[in-house]
């Protein structure tokens, strides 16, 4: 028997559809399956409150407990989905099982874009993207004292201050004059690498990483520039990339993520998509864009979600 809605993904986007989908469906069977081993979870948190203490573990879930069972929810956890035939509306896992749909939401987020470096393959070479990277690393503390953090991303800018405020020492390399080069007027990007460096992290600007060695628990680069570092650890942020390898094995419409209408309905009957993976019209540019970030993944999660079970709503939040 298929269930009237499949999720795949389990971050805010895929919770958040559940929302939508109970505001207009009380009691259709929902199936969420997610390769991660915790219910969804809040994401900021893992690079700014963890860090400073003023916010516990025990508050990233995004619903309590019950609320899958409350909301008639079968939440599926460390389940892979590897194949979807959008003809026969079925789902095929790892494990080679199958699930019928009737409705299909694709949550899946997004994978780092990787460091492309000789050595980046190393132990040391690390991505910060999931509760599991927050663990492992917080769980090392006491094993390294200096990191260096390729790429000016919000996640670089933000554990690097996080980890300057744990007593360690922080180097942050990026490829523009000043982090945050898509988001900050020059004036404030400058500003805020003065700001940085008053923090005691040092800032190479106009770099980046590009062969890197490991002996005797160092690491030992060379940027780009010729410039040569030992550190311990490498935090790569380089942004995400889509991941649709589903939806494109699917035949869905896909360019820098899943292709989707205002309503978050994909290029296939009954497969929709939402959150960081969709590619969506951006009504004031009058174009189509993928955004990233837990208020967009949240307001277009519940929307989709609705719309899912019938709302017809079109998406206008930004």
């Amino acid at each position: 028997m298929p269930h009237k809605y499949c999720i795949i993904g389990g971050g805010l986007a895929a919770a958040s559809a559940i929302e939508g989908i109970r505001q207009h469906d009380k009691t259709g069977s929902i199936l969420m399956l997610t390769r991660e081993n915790h219910p969804p979870y809040q994401r900021p948190p893992l690079t700014k409150d963890l860090w400073y203490g003023t916010v516990e573990l025990a508050r990233l879930p995004v619903h309590p407990e019950d609320f899958y069972i409350k909301n008639g929810v079968e939440l599926f956890l460390r389940h892979d989905i590897e194949e979807i035939d959008v003809e026969a509306k079925l789902l095929w896992d790892g494990r080679g099982d199958s699930y019928g749909y009737e409705e299909l939401l694709l949550a899946t987020g997004c994978r780092p874009r990787r460091l492309h470096a000789q050595g980046a393959d190393l132990p040391c070479v690390r991505y910060f993207r999931d509760l599991e990277d927050y663990l492992d690393l917080e769980s090392r503390m006491d094993r390294f004292q200096h990191v260096t953090i390729v790429g000016g991303g919000f996640t670089g800018v933000e554990m690097a201050a996080a980890l300057r405020s744990r007593d360690k020492e922080v180097t942050l390399i990026f490829p523009e004059e000043y982090p945050l080069h898509r988001f900050l007027p020059r004036s404030i990007g400058v500003g805020l690498v003065e700001f940085l460096r008053e923090q005691g992290i040092e800032t190479v600007s106009g770099d980046t990483l590009v062969h890197l060695e490991e002996h005797g628990g160092y690491v030992h680069a060379r940027s780009h520039n010729g410039n040569e570092l030992t550190t311990q650890i490498v935090l790569v942020d380089n942004g995400g990339e889509a991941l649709s390898d589903l939806a494109d094995a699917a035949g869905l419409d896909t360019d820098d993520g899943i292709v989707v209408d205002e309503y978050g309905h994909s290029s296939k009957p009954h497969v929709w998509a939402a959150g960081d993976v969709a590619e969506f019209p951006y009504m004031v540019l009058g174009q189509l864009r993928r955004v990233e970030g837990s208020d967009h993944a949240e307001h277009h999660g519940r929307l989709v979600g609705g719309n899912m079970a019938g709302a017809g709503l079109v998406y206008s939040h930004m």
